[in-house]
């Protein structure tokens, strides 16, 4: 049911806690004296009338039309019509007990507005629950969040370097086994705010925290890493001071000091396993370098921020011919710059970033940055059983690693299998709950299992978490319902989550608002348009594919389109594009069911895959899909 054990939030001055189906009076405040009297005073509404609540409170300020509350809720049951009525009766009577202020708007022959202010606390979209899905779980013992080191360098100028340090930690943990290690995103996400401990622990659902600072002057590095519980008590604290070209010794030396206390803390003193950073380069310049070309890279979007990353990436390599891990990471630069950057040398790119690969798997067969984007290449190469086998043995060699476990789930989203890939994204929103990109994800996954509240629920709290991507996916779901003039307000507003390529081919206003209402409102002359100028565009050998340009053509109703760029011209995220084919929407059906597609899922090595993993599960078409596509049209990044 919608609402089920997601975080409380506030309406007006209520407080609504949807995991108890309980609506708090003003007195509530979080840790304050009259919390237990507040709690006690607070009234319970119905699961169908709370579900109600937070559906409308998710699109606060918008028009909710009855059909609308009735298929996500009631589903079509005959008593449906009169419960609804019901529903916002019982509401306005609670809140009115509390606050003399309206609470909803009824909008006459339409359906119903939450005028009320909603505030969400950060902390609600933490500890990768779903949003309108399972409970919270506990804390794990072993858990743990590497905070982004602060730079005290004189010249301030290190914050790069000290961002280096405190990720190779990360990364050594994340090879322990018995530790939960929140992802580089969520943890780096406080960086340069001052944020409290308890603050911080709760949000990323950690028992610990690690935190640490760098002061780098001349060839001296200092660092000191302190670790704090969840409640805000210090464990441990030391400082380091060593030669600057110790710097990797060091990470180890305080990674094995961390895993220590941690496991000596909750196991009465049992062995700790230890970590260890490799040696990633004996060139403290190369390393340098690294560091500030893969902080670009992990930015993604930015017609120059990658063509950057790879500029410094390749001096690293020359400076060190043998360092696998800057080698991974050019590779993985050079396959995503065609997605995120315009260029009329995209080929080139692809085949660079092959020989960067090739180089080092050759320098570290167990490097799984490099077997990620080895991965993702062979998705490209249409094999994609043989991408999952190894998205398989990355996740085995770094059981802890987010961006692993993420492409296994896609890989799994790609065959039609949602149930495995939300296994793998339950694991990767528990250790990286602030990263806007998975919540995307997640939506697609609910969305492929026909739970179309809860995908738009993850959709918009993409959004709001950064990811400005998901406004396609909001924007969609908004089309579904009908409401495609809304839907097109929403993008004119929101239209800044397109990458650099699409906003050069959408560059004008008058062309963005024509593809646009292809995609949403879907008048005849504007589908024919769209579809014939990206016909022409990837027609253009030097016009570079991006999974945005292919997917369009699912909402155009183009299957045989759709289904030849994929094999005529794949994009860098080709395997997103496959999963679009599993959603439970008119265009995605006409895909699954084009003459063409048998012969496309034997070239894409689709049923090699299924006879590994099982069959798709068949999306079936629900009522409030038929109408119009849905899902994102979004730009995918590691």
């Amino acid at each position: 049911m919608a609402g089920e054990g997601a975080g409380p939030y506030w309406i007006g001055r209520c407080r609504i806690d949807p995991a108890r189906n309980v609506v708090d009076g003003p007195l509530a405040r979080e840790g304050g004296p009259d919390r237990a009297r507040s709690r006690a005073s607070g009234c319970s509404l119905e699961p169908k009338v709370m579900a109600v609540l937070c559906l409308l409170a998710g699109r606060a300020g918008e028009v909710v039309e009855r059909r609308v509350l009735l298929d996500e809720i009631w589903r079509h049951q005959a008593v449906a019509d009169e419960s609804l009525t019901r529903a916002i009766s019982v509401i306005r009577k609670t809140f009115r007990r509390f606050d003399s202020e309206p609470v909803i708007e009824t909008i006459p022959k339409r359906g119903y507005r939450l005028v009320a202010p909603v505030r969400w606390p950060e902390r609600s979209f933490a500890r990768g629950t779903k949003a309108a899905g399972a409970a919270v779980s506990p804390v794990p013992e072993h858990s743990i969040a590497v905070l982004a080191f602060a730079d005290l360098s004189p010249g301030k100028d290190q914050e790069h370097l000290a961002d280096g340090v405190a990720e190779e930690i990360l990364n050594a943990l994340t090879a322990v086994s018995q530790l939960k290690v929140s992802g580089r995103t969520s943890s780096f996400s406080f960086k340069g705010r001052n944020a409290d401990i308890r603050e911080i622990a709760e949000t990323l659902h950690v028992a610990y925290v690690l935190e640490g600072s760098l002061r780098l002057q001349g060839e001296t590095a200092r660092i000191t890493a302190q670790l704090i519980d969840r409640e805000g008590y210090h464990l441990w604290s030391q400082t380091f001071d060593r030669d600057r070209s110790d710097l990797f010794r060091l990470q180890e030396e305080i990674a094995r000091a961390i895993t220590d206390q941690i496991v000596g803390i909750v196991a009465d003193g049992a062995d700790a396993p230890q970590p260890s950073v490799p040696l990633l380069t004996t060139s403290t310049g190369a390393y340098d370098l690294f560091v500030k070309g893969r902080d670009l890279t992990h930015k993604l979007n930015g017609q120059t921020t990658i063509p950057a990353g790879i500029a410094l990436l390749e001096q690293a390599v020359k400076l060190d011919p043998a360092f696998a891990e800057a080698w991974a990471w050019l590779g993985l630069a050079h396959f995503i710059l065609p997605e995120f950057s315009r260029t009329e040398d995209w080929h080139s790119h692809i085949e660079q970033s092959r020989d960067a690969i090739a180089t080092a798997l050759a320098l570290a067969p167990e490097c799984s940055m490099a077997l990620l984007v080895q991965a993702l290449q062979t998705t490209y190469d249409h094999r994609v059983d043989e991408a999952l086998a190894i998205y398989e043995r990355a996740v085995t060699l770094d059981p802890n690693n987010v961006e692993t476990i993420a492409g296994f789930g896609l890989g799994m989203l790609a065959i039609g299998r949602h149930d495995r890939a939300r296994e793998a994204f339950d694991r990767v929103l528990q250790q990286d709950p602030l990263c806007g990109l998975w919540h995307t994800v997640y939506g697609g996954i609910e969305l492929n299992a026909g739970a179309f509240l809860e995908s738009e629920r993850y959709f918009r709290q993409s959004f709001e978490l950064g990811f400005g991507a998901a406004a396609f996916g909001v924007a969609h779901r908004l089309a579904q319902r009908g409401e495609g003039r809304q839907a097109l307000r929403f993008l004119r507003r929101n239209h800044d989550g397109l990458a650099p390529v699409e906003q050069a081919e959408l560059s004008s206003a008058i062309v963005r608002d024509t593809v646009y209402r292809a995609y949403l409102m879907r008048p005849p002359v504007a589908r024919f348009l769209t579809a014939l100028a990206l016909k022409r565009r990837l027609r253009n050998r030097l016009a570079q594919p991006t999974s945005a340009s292919v997917i369009s053509f699912l909402f155009l109703e183009e299957p045989a389109a759709f289904l030849a760029n994929i094999l005529e011209k794949p994009n860098p995220y080709l395997g997103y594009t496959i999963a679009r084919i599993w959603e439970p929407t008119r265009q995605s059906q006409l895909v699954r069911e084009h003459r063409d597609f048998p012969a496309f899922a034997e070239a894409l090595g689709l049923n090699r895959a299924w006879a590994c993993y099982g069959q798709p599960l068949q999306p079936s078409l629900g009522p409030a899909t038929v109408a119009g596509a849905s899902g994102t049209s979004l730009t995918m990044g590691i």
